[in-house]
């Protein structure tokens, strides 16, 4: 009988290969496995001043994406559980099974020579368990290589149905540590994941990156929408339009649109003509916007209304100027009219304009184009036709539609 002394050592070099494979798989630095790349976005977090790129200095081997220690482990168990079954078979089954496990294992020589050569000569880094683990492979073939004989070696027979029962349970266990590495792969790339985001969270800068990739993500899966803008008004790039259009949907009460109107002169007069921002009237007030749950903004409704008179009069950048200037609550005819005058318009026919149809209409066809593309809040905007997940992204949104029309060079 083939000896159970070589075997069972065997066994338990294959076993401390694989403990020095999985010790490596899981302490080896990992690419994270977000698909909206958090290492990029905690990376380009850490370049503001005051921080560096915090992205690990050397990466694990991979193969396919697949961390060389892990396909390690995966060979180590196969092997393992070939010689382990061998130990209930005859001394035929024995020798036969010792052969193959040497032939496997020659090819790990071979690859880890390889990959010992990779380390040294092309990553220039020396792996302390990368080598012990290697040396468990030679040690192993050395052990397995058949003695030297002065005289013919006695055969052995193997059983057929012992063979195939020997390759039937050898399946079942090469599957079975195939599947435990796979778990334990996707495991560990969700703790690194974990990881990621949590450091992401504790840093300020870094959330603020990491929501800002994660709304263009969001942003790019939107559909695109289309609306009329024939109508609206507009400010940035002069007609034609530029590449990039904006429509907002605003509401004259809303606190954040004020916020947005602090600002945007300065972002539109840095852009050089690449940007066309439209306006679109979405009261918060349920006297003319009807789907709302409750009235948000009273009196939103005549400031919207003001808005269109306005802008048919040709004077709509000094109402919105005039509008956004003034603390309003819930306004009326009366204080919107002071607008208009405040903004150039006669008191007598700008009111006329604030009661008629056709201003109501006006405002009623926005509200409805709101509806339509599923506007919720205030401001709303959509870039290129699709949805900004969030206003406060617009000039991160704004930068990747620049990226993606090739515009930065202008």
């Amino acid at each position: 009988m083939y000896s159970h002394t070589k075997l069972i050592a065997a066994i338990a070099l294959m076993a401390l290969g694989a403990g020095l494979a999985t010790t490596r798989w899981i302490h080896e630095p990992r690419p994270s496995p977000s698909a909206a790349g958090l290492d990029a976005g905690v990376c380009r977090a850490s370049d503001a001043p005051g921080s560096n790129c915090e992205l690990p200095k050397t990466r694990a081997l991979t193969i396919g994406g697949i961390p060389v220690a892990a396909l390690e482990v995966a060979f180590y168990g196969a092997v393992a559980a070939l010689l382990l079954l061998a130990l209930f078979g005859g001394a035929g089954l024995q020798r036969e099974v010792a052969g193959m496990a040497l032939r496997l294992i020659m090819v790990g020589v071979v690859a880890d020579i390889v990959l010992l050569g990779l380390q040294l000569f092309v990553r220039h880094e020396a792996c302390p368990l990368c080598i012990a683990t290697y040396a468990t492979t030679f040690l192993s073939a050395a052990l397995l290589r058949p003695p030297r004989r002065l005289g013919p070696a006695p055969l052995a027979q193997t059983d057929p149905r012992e063979r195939r029962m020997l390759l039937g349970g050898w399946t079942v266990a090469t599957v079975v540590v195939l599947v435990a590495v796979s778990v334990g792969e996707l495991g560990l790339r969700e703790r690194r994941h974990a990881q990621d985001l949590q450091a992401t969270l504790d840093s300020p800068a870094k959330r603020d990156a990491y929501d800002a990739d994660q709304a263009v993500v969001k942003f790019y899966r939107d559909s695109v929408h289309t609306f009329d803008l024939s109508a609206a008004p507009r400010l940035g790039a002069p007609p034609p339009d530029g590449p990039i259009v904006v429509v907002e949907f605003v509401d004259y009460l809303c606190p954040f649109c004020k916020q947005l109107y602090g600002g945007l002169d300065q972002y539109l007069g840095q852009q050089n003509g690449r940007v066309t921002w439209y306006f679109k009237n979405l009261p918060l007030d349920t006297e003319c916007n009807p789907t709302l749950p409750e009235n948000y903004h009273p009196g939103a409704c005549w400031l919207a209304r003001g808005a269109v008179c306005a802008k048919d009069a040709g004077k709509w950048l000094e109402y919105y100027r005039a509008a956004f200037s003034t603390e309003l609550t819930n306004p009326g005819p009366a204080e919107v009219t002071r607008l208009g005058v405040q903004a150039g318009l006669g008191p007598v026919r700008f009111g006329r304009c604030l009661q008629s149809e056709a201003t109501i209409a006006a405002v009623a066809a926005d509200v409805a184009e709101s509806v339509r593309a599923k506007a919720q809040g205030t401001p709303t905007l959509f870039i290129n036709g699709r949805r900004a997940p969030l206003w406060t992204h617009v000039e991160r949104l704004v930068s990747a539609e620049s990226e993606r029309l090739n515009l930065r060079s202008q």
